[in-house]
């Protein structure tokens, strides 16, 4: 009976102190990039689904600590009764410039992605209609505040789309807030599609979202893609973590 109430404790322990290791730093918020990468050798599958029966799949493989490079594909309609409608996959990568340092405690990083979610990250495509997945270069700052004798990350960034179309003026803001909740649970905040000029106000994003981190390989997410006017976008995201 020691042995297997030993078993048991080691077990919970194991599981609460992975679970304090997966609240660390992430790769994305809901639908934004933070500046924080995947170590050197490991690898990353995210599964989203989005409203409409859409879904996103999304590899990731850490080339260096502060590199990692991924293949992006979005199938549209892919659950439920309407025929389905794959988008050509995209390549993802991210490269951090620094993880800062005592004078400037800030993450930099730049790279490419997909843009937003659902009918909001398409681009119609008369020439070719299985290309609409807006792609685009992003810059991003993340550092770390306190607030309640906890740590929260704060990114910032702007992103400019170039497939699959070139749009400039479309450039825009995005800011998420990552708020650890104990050991499991991680509250997040976004705002997203703000134009340069902050212009079209109606078109910004409001995102709220909860993240459940079960161990460090896997994390769920809930969330709610908000635009005035506009049905909310409801989103679910499943990834798994590991190395080689």
């Amino acid at each position: 009976m020691r042995i297997i109430r030993t078993s048991i404790f080691s077990l919970i322990l194991l599981m609460n102190l992975n679970s304090a290791f997966a609240q660390g730093k992430q790769t994305t918020a809901i639908d934004t990039p933070t500046a924080f990468t995947i170590a050197r050798g490991t690898y990353k599958f995210s599964f989203l689904a989005y409203d409409m029966g859409g879904v996103e799949f999304k590899t990731y493989l850490g080339l260096h600590d502060i590199v990692y490079l991924g293949v992006s594909l979005d199938v549209q309609h892919a659950i439920g009764k309407e025929e389905a409608k794959f988008n050509i996959p995209g390549a993802i990568g991210k490269l951090k410039i620094t993880d800062g340092n005592e004078y400037l405690p800030i993450s930099i990083a730049i790279g490419y992605d997909s843009f937003y979610i659902g009918n909001e990250g398409l681009e119609k495509n008369e020439s070719n209609v299985l290309n609409e997945m807006i792609y685009g270069p992003f810059l991003v700052f993340t550092g770390s505040i306190y607030l309640f004798d906890s740590e929260q990350y704060l990114s910032v960034g702007i992103r400019t789309p170039t497939q699959p179309y070139y749009k400039p003026d479309n450039t825009s803001y995005f800011a998420s807030l990552d708020i650890p909740l104990g050991e499991f649970f991680r509250f997040l905040l976004e705002t997203e599609r703000i134009y340069w000029n902050f212009r079209d106000n109606d078109d910004w994003l409001y995102n709220v979202g909860l993240k459940y981190n079960y161990f460090d390989q896997i994390n769920f997410t809930v969330g709610v893609i908000f635009q005035e006017d506009e049905r909310p976008n409801r989103v679910f995201r499943l990834e798994y973590h590991s190395q080689f």
